[in-house]
């Protein structure tokens, strides 16, 4: 090979096809002769000649590149980074827990084609797993190898507790997407509250697994059942996506999955305006031959060239010590969260009648009630606050069985609060018990609800 490059700077005309198309892409961006450009696509072929590679087709190595063939002609298969016989997620439908990478020639290529499909894209969702959250310390399931990229495998800061932990680089980009209107909804399989902790409103998200911020929205385990509202939201999704990124999950099989699947499927048939899937990871999925372009490559860097290709406006990360404050919380004492005149009735639905309006008191102390979820009717009160200014709860829930019932702790995320306000979420996880002076349909509701839970 490198006997050809010497050769092919004298008689470019000489050069293979595969050289020539690579040098075709690049030449008109380069200020140097073609062979010089077809030189350099042979020393580096020969330079990665003894680098382990995905051995896969081509529209598993970088999906289906709908509008981009002739660019993914050029592009080399991954590198092998970390090897690993493993499976990443045993007993599911997944690949081996080896991790590939894109070079950085090909993932800034990529990365400008993803910002080519968010720009004509107009119903974009986010699908997210555990590999997002991995570079903020929180660990994930399916990073068998033992030198794994993932963050918290190769030096990310490891919290005393994952409630601690902070949104990374992708978080903080994915909210200025959302900002910038190229996202228009977040399904977040994770429970980490990462998200709205970097700013997502909490009426952009569906945690169809569960959150640790949402006393109506305990983590669903494995072999659990969806929310039924969640889950007829992430239907919604999946019917009316034109583009869907998944970012950090095996994709093994999950039924929330769907909303991946539907997309790809669609652009596959050539339905107009359907751009497919685009997959975010260092693992393979069993579903990257029908994306329309697969990233091997970390969150945080896919989304740190994501961010500066397409000029987003990125919050920084706060400094130690400082968190993410709701406006309607700014300048605001924790002994005066009463917000008054809420667009929520008593049992937390929303109303437009002036006369069914309520009050959210979340002082130390204050009395509460789950208004929905497997919990609605359960009784507790507000235990003060986390570092992070969260509610700290304390709800009396029944056990999954015999009859002992103990006081459980439970966080409500203070972003609620300014959904609350502003009136945009669909339902409020926690309300205040009902004065006994409270007369209305939705107060008798809720007194059904905590009357039938203490059964």
């Amino acid at each position: 090979l490198k006997l050809k490059s010497t050769c092919i700077e004298a008689c470019p005309e000489r050069a293979p096809p595969r050289f020539r198309a690579r040098a075709a892409t690049a030449w008109p961006l380069c200020a140097v002769s073609m062979a010089s450009v077809l030189s350099q696509a042979i020393d580096a072929e020969a330079a990665g000649a003894s680098t382990p590679r995905l051995r896969a087709s081509p529209d598993e190595c970088h999906g289906r590149c709908f509008g981009a063939e002739d660019q993914r002609c050029t592009w080399p298969a991954p590198r092998l980074a970390v090897g690993c016989e493993a499976a990443a997620r045993p007993g599911y439908d997944t690949m081996g827990a080896s991790e590939y990478e894109d070079s950085p020639e090909v993932l800034t290529a990529k990365v400008r084609l993803l910002a080519d499909y968010l720009r004509k894209a107009r119903r974009c969702i986010v699908y997210s797993g555990a590999g997002l959250s991995t570079s903020a310390g929180i660990g994930d399931y399916a990073s068998q190898a033992p030198q794994s990229l993932a963050g918290c495998m190769s030096g990310a800061t490891a919290f005393r507790s994952p409630f601690c932990a902070q949104p990374t680089a992708a978080h903080r980009a994915l909210v200025a997407l959302h900002r910038a209107g190229r996202v228009h909804r977040w399904i977040n399989q994770n429970h980490d509250g990462l998200p709205q902790k970097a700013g997502l409103p909490q009426e952009a998200i569906n945690e169809i697994h569960g959150a640790w911020h949402a006393p109506d929205n305990p983590v669903v385990p494995m072999s659990g059942s969806l929310r039924d509202d969640l889950f007829e939201d992430l239907l919604t999704c999946a019917r009316e996506a034109d583009l869907v990124i998944a970012l950090g999950t095996s994709l093994c099989g999950m039924n929330a999955d769907r909303v991946v699947l539907d997309p790809a499927q669609r652009a596959a048939s050539g339905t107009p305006g359907q751009f497919g899937s685009v997959i975010v990871g260092l693992q393979q999925t069993v579903h990257d031959a029908a994306s329309t372009l697969r990233i091997f490559a970390r969150c945080d860097d896919v989304f740190t060239l994501l961010a500066a290709e397409m000029q987003l406006d990125v919050m920084p990360a706060w400094p130690n010590g400082s968190f993410f404050t709701p406006p309607v919380l700014e300048g605001r004492e924790e002994d005066d969260y009463v917000f008054e005149g809420i667009p929520y009735n008593a049992a937390g639905e929303p109303t437009t009648e002036v006369g069914d309006v309520s009050a959210l008191d979340v002082r130390d102390g204050a009395a509460l009630v789950i208004a929905r979820g497997m919990h609605a009717g359960a009784v507790g009160e507000v235990d003060g606050f986390d570092r992070e200014g969260n509610i700290k709860c304390r709800f009396t829930l029944k056990p999954k069985s015999g009859k002992l019932r103990a006081p459980v702790p439970m966080l409500l995320g203070r972003w609620w609060l300014q959904a609350a306000v502003d009136g945009k979420a669909l339902g409020l996880p926690v309300v205040n018990v009902p004065a006994e002076t409270c007369s209305s349909d939705a107060a008798e509701h809720l007194r059904e609800l905590m009357r039938t839970y203490a059964q």
